[in-house]
């Protein structure tokens, strides 16, 4: 048998062995943990830079719708009395393509929202050059008010834009005449066509009347004669329309 000396000088060796393996272990876990992170950067608060202007988009440019001009109303005298209340980019005033007569309503454009919420609330309802103007916010066709044509659901009063308006008047006593409706009207402008529809059969009125005028004198007279009486009723007038168009009313609507 070996001498026991033997079996001691072995132990130290395998010691030494585990050791330097455990060593190794520790050094290969140290390598494979991810590096401890900082702290997030502080975060401020501050919002990320906007080319934007003023608070709630104040500096998109925004169009007005202006109605019921006066045709002594041009482009110089609008744009004067809407830059009181702000930087008018542009004003436009529409004329018939035919007699380049003006249309009875125009355009204006605001550099931002503020100063077109302001001109609104100033312009809207007073009376310019003897006629009382609506102003509202000029958007697309079927997005309610302020429409093209200005007013009014559907795309608003005249939304197609035409030089003379045909209006529905409905709920007309049958001793209304076709001379008592037009003298009714004329009082807002001039009256190309006046038509009481009667009954075939009968000959009796059926009760209402259509009644065709410039697109801007249409307007004020449908804004002020719609609810008043004429020969004891009181008559209803709205944009005559085509049927199915539910914005007015429409070519047999109501009565």
């Amino acid at each position: 048998a070996p001498p026991p000396h033997n079996q001691d000088t072995k132990w130290p060796a395998r010691q030494n062995q585990h050791q330097q393996r455990a060593t190794m272990a520790d050094v290969g876990r140290s390598r494979s943990r991810s590096p401890e992170r900082g702290p997030p950067p502080a975060d401020n608060g501050a919002p990320p830079p906007s080319g934007g202007g003023g608070g709630g988009g104040g500096s998109e440019e925004v169009r007005l719708y202006i109605g019921n001009l006066s045709y002594n109303t041009d482009e110089n005298r609008l744009r004067s009395e809407f830059e009181a209340h702000g930087t008018v980019t542009d004003v436009f005033l529409p004329q018939d393509r035919n007699t380049g007569r003006p249309r009875g309503f125009g355009f204006v454009t605001y550099g931002n929202r503020n100063d077109a919420m302001d001109a609104i609330s100033k312009m809207d309802n007073i009376d310019l050059d003897g006629r009382t103007i609506r102003v509202n916010e000029s958007r697309p066709k079927g997005e309610g008010p302020g429409g093209f044509g200005g007013g009014g659901g559907g795309g608003g009063f005249n939304a197609s834009g035409a030089a003379d308006v045909k209006l529905y008047v409905g709920n007309l006593s049958f001793d209304t005449t076709e001379s008592s409706l037009r003298g009714c009207f004329e009082r807002f402008g001039e009256v190309s066509d006046c038509f009481l529809p009667a009954d075939r059969d009968t000959g009796r009125p059926r009760g209402f009347a259509f009644v065709t005028m410039p697109a801007a004198d249409a307007e004020r007279a449908m804004r002020e004669t719609d609810g008043t009486d004429l020969d004891g009723r009181t008559i209803r007038v709205n944009e005559s329309r085509p049927r199915g168009d539910r914005g007015g009313g429409g070519f047999g609507g109501g009565g």
